[in-house]
This record gives structure tokens, C-alpha cells and sequence, in this order.
């Protein structure tokens, strides 16, 4: 019996692993289209404020339209954070590049980020497993990929 035991607590495990990287996969997938949705309302309301602004410089309502599209992009930012926040990213705070959240300098501008405080997560690994790693930092020997320009563990410069 104990065999059978075994194979059921098994199976009940993988069961509910698969039932829940299904439900973040379908998280993941009810941003994106959210950001797509509020990206396509910007694009509207730019047209519309066009429109408006061609029609009638001086139109009161132009005001309008600057603050329904703030909204948008407010929205819209938010949607992103939280999705770069599920994938384990985080952004650049000096030029708002995407990187691994563990990463301690930015790979595009040098910049140094702050680590946070949150445990790293599976998804993290994944966004750098597909990086292909092609030199080494030669002050900390950290492996950096062919397209960065600073060292993602020390922030040296990268050679070229």
C-alpha cells in the first residue's frame, strides 16, 4: 500500500503545481491583454486630441483629453510594474531599463539599483536563464552576456 500511497501524494504535489503555474500563466496573460486594451484606448484618445486641437486650437476640452490620457499611461505603468514584479524584474531607476531583480547595477547605463527586499523567485532565474553568456567582467569575473556595457555585479564598464 505504501507504494500507492506514495503515487497518490505524488500526484495530488504535481497536480497542484501544475494548477498554479497555470494560474499565473493566466495572470501573466490578463495584464498583457490589459495593457493592450489601455494601450489602444491611448492611441484613441491621442486621435481624438488631434482631432480636437486641429479642429479648434482654443477648445476648452483639450485639457480634458491631457488628463484622461495621464490617467491612461498612469494605468497602463502600473499594469506593467505589476507584471515585471510576477516576472522577477525590476526597472532601472536611472534609465528604466529591464533587469533581473537580484541584479545590483543596471547592464545598459552602470547604474547602481537597489536589490529588493522580496525573495527571489523561479521567474527571475527564467528571465536570465535565456541570456547567452559570452565574456567575463574582468575586475569580478562575473559572467556578462555580449550585449551589456556596465557589469551587472561590480558596475564596471564593459569593454567592447
Amino acid at each position: 500500500m505504501d507504494f500507492f500511497d506514495n503515487l497518490r501524494d505524488k500526484l495530488a504535489t504535481t497536480g497542484k503545481e501544475v494548477s498554479d503555474k497555470a494560474k499565473e500563466t493566466a495572470a501573466l496573460a490578463k495584464l498583457k491583454t490589459q495593457i493592450t486594451i489601455e494601450e489602444s484606448k491611448l492611441k484613441g484618445l491621442y486621435a481624438d486630441l488631434g482631432r480636437a486641437y486641429y479642429e479648434n486650437p482654443e477648445d476648452e476640452n483639450i485639457e480634458a483629453f491631457k488628463d484622461s490620457i495621464g490617467a491612461v499611461k498612469e494605468l497602463i505603468a502600473g499594469y506593467e510594474a505589476e507584471l515585471a514584479e510576477r516576472k522577477g524584474l525590476k526597472t532601472c531607476s536611472n534609465c528604466g531599463a529591464t533587469m533581473a531583480r537580484e541584479v545590483l547595477f543596471c547592464s545598459k547605463c552602470g547604474a547602481k539599483n537597489e536589490i529588493p527586499e522580496e525573495p527571489e523567485t523561479e521567474a527571475s532565474e527564467e528571465a536570465c536563464a535565456g541570456e547567452s553568456v559570452k565574456k567575463v567582467c574582468p575586475v569580478c569575473e562575473a559572467e556578462v552576456s555580449e550585449d551589456m556595457a556596465f557589469c551587472e555585479v561590480c558596475g564596471t564598464k564593459l569593454d567592447d
